[in-house]
């Protein structure tokens, strides 16, 4: 049989040897396929489809498998974008090679910038959320990575994320927290699932820190939902990288604006860079905002 078609029979990325043998391919299929490039030779009994993510290659070349923000990914969980694979390793993991060459040994100099994670797993029974797919953690472990790897802020997005699209519950959670140093416990209590992106549970936080008083999820008829209503008065949309690009978009945005400035609200809009690398310019923003109406309600 076909290699390349016992692969995909599999139903994942990638397979071991013994996998795609028992699927009807035979040793010789196997190095034809290498041969012709329908098959790359990860490691050593290892074998990915061309198309397979670089990122999950690079995760079984080393010996490992897909973890934290780089499987949080795949599991629909928000997290910033990382150039570099995180990778989940086994204690007992042995014959570490560099996650672009096979044929050279780990070494601090040949990893490529891959972050190696050595923590203990939390569910090692929950079956994967990709059925055949035995090479990426689940979601309750990237999490757990997570919350050890990421600064706080970024941890609360990924963990409001994955409440809110129902990728975990808040029981499942008490377990990713049992299983991480106490010294992170503090930030279960950050945790609020109407965040329908990382960006507002970054600004969230935000937010709270300085101590402004604001609502989230509120709803005006006509309109709906607005991300942020602060101290009552002013409305803040934090518009992310994708979905305001568009013109259809714009001209959406620019209306619900019209609307609530209509009903006496001041409206902020904060894109992705404001939020997250711009956040003392983002919350003066706010802070103005809600200076200019509250003069010009005394008025």
């Amino acid at each position: 049989m076909d290699a390349a078609l016992a692969l995909a029979r599999l139903g994942q990325p990638i397979a071991t040897r013994a996998q795609l043998l028992r699927a009807g391919a035979r040793p010789l299929d196997l190095t034809e396929a290498v041969r012709s490039d329908e098959l790359l030779r990860v490691r050593r009994g290892y074998y990915a489809a061309a198309d397979a993510p670089a990122k999950l290659v690079q995760a079984v070349r080393v010996g490992g498998r897909l973890g934290c923000v780089s499987a949080a990914q795949t599991h629909g969980i928000w997290v910033l974008d990382h150039p570099f694979a995180h990778i989940q390793m086994r204690h007992e993991a042995s014959r570490l090679r560099s996650p672009r060459d096979r044929f050279r040994a780990l070494e601090e100099q040949t990893r490529d910038g891959c972050e190696l994670h050595w923590w203990p797993l939390v569910d090692r029974t929950t079956p994967q959320v990709h059925p055949g797919e035995t090479h990426t953690v689940t979601c309750l472990d990237a999490l757990a990575h997570i919350i050890r790897c990421q600064p706080p802020s970024l941890a609360v997005a990924a963990l409001d994320s994955a409440l809110y699209q129902r990728l975990a519950t808040r029981q499942e959670l008490e377990l990713v927290f049992d299983a991480v140093p106490g010294r992170h416990r503090a930030l279960q209590s950050q945790v609020e699932p109407l965040c329908m992106s990382g960006i507002e549970s970054v600004f969230r936080l935000a937010l709270t820190a300085a101590g402004i008083p604001f609502r989230m999820q509120v709803g005006f008829a006509g309109i709906g939902l607005v991300d942020f209503l602060v101290d009552g008065c002013v409305v803040v949309e934090t518009d992310g990288r994708l979905g305001h690009a568009d013109e259809v978009s714009k001209a959406r945005d620019y209306a619900r604006d019209a609307a609530l400035e209509a009903l006496g609200y001041t409206v902020v809009r904060l894109n992705f860079l404001q939020v997250m690398f711009q956040p003392e310019a983002a919350l003066a923003a706010v802070r103005g905002a809600l200076a200019a109406h509250r003069r010009s309600t005394i008025r």
